[in-house]
């Protein structure tokens, strides 16, 4: 009886120290605003050991072509959505591609926007991925003057080369259910740090009720309209 209740007890300590360990590792991006424009968080990369929460079922893998004509600068942005096993909640990737043939500079910066800070928890990048190249900073506008939710992801220390393997896959972790194509992203490449054109991404949408809910929300309208109508006749 000892060795089940103490063996008991040493799985429910495991569980704990895994749920610790996960929450540990987790960065919390920095959004203590005063009069700042945005605030900067330092981006460490993270595996799938350290937070096993991340595992999941890929609903949307995108590949869309990006190119800084003038500056000879072309590659790929992979756009991702992953619901996690445990939660079902949705962790929002990206990852830049820069093709071998651009003469022009690598990528330094992925800008997006309208991504939205209500569902937005944590941000980073998978070590145990594909790429070299990683974000070091993830850069948080300020609520006040960018109400729709701007993230900045920087690779100025390297930036995302031409010819390598791409940047790692880097990530918005959040507490969604749902999600849209209503955000958008650019680039800032080359030595000048040239913007790209924008592109459509995906983001958090608001939770879609239930038809059920739906009809019997439509039910009690019209049954409110009944009852003003009588009062209105009697």
């Amino acid at each position: 009886m000892i060795r089940i209740f103490l063996s008991t007890l040493a799985r429910a300590a495991g569980a704990a120290l895994l749920a610790f360990t996960a929450v540990a590792h987790a960065v919390t991006l920095n959004n203590s605003f005063g009069a700042q424009p945005f605030l900067d968080t330092a981006l460490g990369g993270t595996t799938a050991a350290l937070r096993p929460e991340l595992a999941g079922v890929v609903l949307e893998d995108v590949i869309q072509s990006f190119s800084f004509g003038a500056l000879n600068i072309s590659g790929t942005v992979q756009n991702r959505v992953v619901r996690e096993n445990g939660t079902g909640t949705l962790d929002f990737y990206w990852r830049i591609l820069v093709d071998a043939g651009s003469t022009g500079g690598g990528i330094d910066t992925f800008r997006l926007g309208d991504f939205g800070y209500s569902f937005l928890t944590d941000a980073d990048w998978r070590i145990d991925g594909l790429g070299s190249a990683a974000p070091h900073i993830a850069r948080l506008f300020n609520p006040a003057t960018h109400p729709s939710g701007d993230i900045n992801f920087l690779f100025e220390d390297p930036p995302v080369p031409a010819g390598d393997v791409g940047s790692r896959f880097f990530f918005l972790h959040t507490d969604a259910t749902n999600y849209a194509s209503t955000a958008f992203y650019d680039l800032l490449g080359g030595p000048n740090q040239t913007l790209s054109s924008e592109f459509s991404t995906f983001a958090p949408a608001p939770a879609v009720p239930e038809p059920s809910s739906v009809l019997l929300m439509s039910v009690g309208l019209a049954g409110i309209g009944v009852v003003a109508r009588r009062r209105m006749r009697g």
